[in-house]
């Protein structure tokens, strides 16, 4: 990189590429800095973007859907708001209602954001006061009983809709925050996230939302670094009901990042950390591991090496990585002679073929997709490459060996022809050919794993 950017910020802007900028401008978090650059996943290079209104680390940053950013947040130096506008730079916007260390940046409407923070640039408890991109500030009571420690990573399960780490300020006691708009709720869960394990308190650092399997994921960290980690399957609360929690504790006193990536096959990667402190100096002791942990069976890989690159880098580099994903944002696809992608239509997609189970339809076509959306198939297909990094073929039989593992777990008895009809392939070849291919098992060999 150009510049050094720990306790910087990063957004992943509407052209695919990442800005980063401030952080720390010495060892061990002191001072400030201003140096803002863009991280190019085509070339692989970055670019020197101009300098902040005011140094800064502390900071977070969100952009919005013209290219423009909002920037927000220091460390033992003043706060402010300031706009990046693309080819003027960063200017001055407005003053905050209170000081702010690592806000959450959080889009509230289609010309609007809300800003907040459980910490001042000090690092003191800070109140619920949530300031707006562009209106007055508001008060928030929930804020002052819970404390939000989920930083700026994927958060959005909707338009407008975040799900937000948070701990209770007087308990020992963690939650999820639901923020739709302006509106705070705590999140109604089947279970609690929980709160120590036989060794002591369990430590919840991040969040990261998987909207394509409508869950979010934690890890916590206990004091021997044994981790639990938490899906929460949110789709229950769009039909009124509780949100489920499945929890899975592993034993292995494993390195303790600031932040984890959550890859799209679903697998939770941890890179590097803390491992101690040194007896002499007290400092950290870091790791230079990466762990992954497979929230399913492992399947036929989707996402480019260079991207996993990437997202170890700035992970790595800045602490944590910022995907924003937003109905109302739209990207250029590649092959597509810069034709935008409509979130909207992308979630309308996957509310079809999940909701309805197409999947199941063995003669599904693309331009079936197509005209239940009222578009054409190359607009179709170019979602799905873009999403995906692969074809709409490939993304349905995805679907449909996933829905074969869930019916072999649920139905033993049930033969291998039974469950290919079921999970709509044509053919018992189709079906041993494809869940091969994307389990690395043959369905028997697979079925016998579910015993050991």
């Amino acid at each position: 990189m150009k510049y050094p950017h720990d306790h910087g910020f990063f957004t992943l802007l509407p052209d695919g590429k990442v800005m980063l900028g401030g952080g720390s401008a010495e060892a061990f978090g002191i001072g400030q800095s201003w140096g803002v650059e863009i991280y190019d996943p085509v070339t692989h290079s970055f670019t020197a973007e101009g300098v902040l209104d005011r140094k800064r680390s502390g900071v977070s940053a969100m952009a919005l859907p013209d290219g423009r950013a909002v920037v927000s947040g220091n460390w033992y130096a003043p706060d402010a708001v300031e706009i990046y506008i693309p080819g003027e730079g960063f200017s001055f916007l407005k003053e905050v209602t209170v000081q702010r260390s690592i806000p959450l940046i959080l889009a509230s409407s289609e010309d609007n954001a809300i800003i907040f923070s459980g910490r001042d640039n000090y690092g003191n408890p800070s109140d619920g006061t949530v300031d707006r991109l562009n209106g007055d500030p508001f008060h928030e009571p929930l804020l002052d009983e819970w404390e939000c420690v989920s930083r700026g990573t994927s958060l959005s399960i909707g338009e407008y809709a975040f799900l937000v780490l948070a701990r209770h300020r007087e308990r020992q006691e963690w939650g999820i925050l639901h923020i739709e708009g302006e509106h705070f709720s705590l999140l109604e869960t089947d279970q609690p996230l929980p709160a120590c394990s036989e060794a002591g308190d369990y430590v919840w650092g991040q969040l990261a939302v998987d909207r394509s399997r409508r869950s979010a994921y934690s890890i916590g960290f206990d004091p021997e670094r044994n981790v639990c980690v938490a899906r929460i399957c949110y789709d229950p609360i769009f039909d009124g009901d509780k949100a489920e929690v499945t929890l899975t504790e592993i034993k292995g006193s494993f390195p303790q990042p600031d932040a984890f990536a959550l890859l799209p096959d679903g697998t939770i990667v941890l890179p590097g950390g803390n491992v101690g402190k040194s007896a002499s100096t007290q400092n950290f002791i870091t790791s230079r591991e990466i762990w992954a942990f497979r929230t399913e069976a492992r399947s036929k890989s989707v996402f480019p090496l260079p991207w996993i690159l990437a997202i170890c880098l700035l992970l790595l580099s800045a602490g944590a990585i910022l995907i924003i994903w937003k109905k109302d944002r739209s990207v250029p696809v590649e092959g597509t002679e810069g034709t935008p992608v409509s979130l909207q239509l992308t979630e309308q997609l996957a509310q079809i073929i999940e909701k309805e189970e197409l999947f199941k339809q063995p003669d599904l076509r693309v331009t079936d997709i197509a005209a239940r959306l009222a578009t054409n198939r190359t607009y179709i297909s170019a979602i799905i490459k873009s999403l995906s990094g692969d074809n709409f073929s490939n993304m349905i039989n995805g679907y449909r060996v996933r829905y074969a593992q869930k019916l072999m777990k649920d139905n033993p008895q049930m033969s291998v022809t039974e469950i290919a009809v079921e999970s709509g392939f044509s053919s018992r070849s189709a079906f041993y050919r494809n869940f091969k291919e994307m389990t690395g098992l043959n369905p028997a060999e697979w079925k016998k794993s579910l015993e050991g």
